[in-house]
């Protein structure tokens, strides 16, 4: 509510300035000032809410190998993190979910032994029983793995600060015979956001 009125405040603000720099009306200026400090407002009301939203969906239960179908829908607008191209950030456990890499491999009409190319998400995951700072690895819905436990911790403060959710590039391995399949990440630190992607 702060951050709401703080906004609708600096915007009414600017605008009764601007009137008096340009000698503009002050009847005038202040209601179109007020019209658009309400919908400065409201965009930081929403934004806010949807913070607490995703915060509560991320702490309700764990993950169990897949994302609820809230947060599955929020990835699309989170941002995404900016890499090297060496996708030199490996992902662990991903054995305990050889079916979500089938189901994946599936879904994207790949074949056995070949590689994906795609965006994955980072989902920090505060319910998970054995981690306090966990971080899952996701693509298409679905539980690849986690960031390991000994990097995770920065990486779980820096995604709670921004609704939970990341977007990064990812290679993802297909080795389901062998049941060996795997995931790197083009992921360097410090996190950087990528602005407009």
């Amino acid at each position: 509510m702060l951050r709401s009125l703080a906004r609708f405040s600096l915007v009414l603000f600017a605008f009764w300035a601007a009137a008096t720099m340009l000698q503009w009306p002050i009847w005038l200026a202040l209601p179109i000032g007020g019209f658009f400090g309400l919908i400065a407002a409201f965009v930081a009301w929403w934004q806010t809410k949807t913070k607490i939203y995703t915060r509560n969906q991320l702490a309700a239960k764990p993950f169990n190998g897949q994302l609820p179908q809230e947060l599955a829908d929020a990835i699309a607008t989170s941002p995404a993190l900016r890499g090297d191209e060496g996708y030199s950030q490996r992902v662990v456990g991903e054995k305990a979910y050889g079916d979500n890499f089938l189901d994946l491999m599936q879904y994207a009409e790949m074949t056995d032994g070949s590689t994906l190319e795609v965006q994955s998400a980072l989902v920090a995951e505060p319910a998970n029983e054995h981690s306090q700072h966990a971080v899952a690895v996701t693509c298409g819905g679905v539980v690849l793995g986690y960031i390991p436990e000994f990097e995770s911790e920065s990486l779980f403060a820096f995604l709670m600060e921004r609704r939970g959710i990341a977007r990064v590039n990812s290679n993802i391995h297909f080795d389901i015979a062998g049941g060996l399949s795997w995931a790197e990440l083009d992921l360097v630190r410090p996190y950087e956001i990528v602005a407009g992607v």
